[in-house]
């Protein structure tokens, strides 16, 4: 059962990761229709990413999904100690 905790914390965090990352500097969908965009949503890059940049941002956010993972393994962990602990 921890093991599908932690599996199902990391897949939202992963998903809200990606979520907010695949609209950083891009117009919301109801901003695509000519809608005013959100103050703070269009943010112009300083040039076109690379192929470099863009394997440097996967690896980034691959290594912050599994340290968080990782995290939230450990706590969980620490619960389940405590709570068995604390029941005996």
């Amino acid at each position: 059962m921890p093991y599908l905790t932690v599996i199902t914390l990391a897949a939202a965090a992963g998903g809200a990761v990606a979520a907010f990352t695949l609209y950083q500097g891009r117009p919301r969908p109801n901003e695509a229709s000519g809608g005013a965009p959100a103050q703070g949503q269009t943010r112009a890059l300083p040039s076109a990413p690379t192929a470099q940049t863009r394997l440097l941002g996967a690896l980034g956010l691959l290594l912050s999904v599994l340290a968080g993972a990782a995290a939230i393994a450990v706590l969980c962990y620490l619960a389940y100690a405590a709570v068995k602990h604390a029941v005996g």
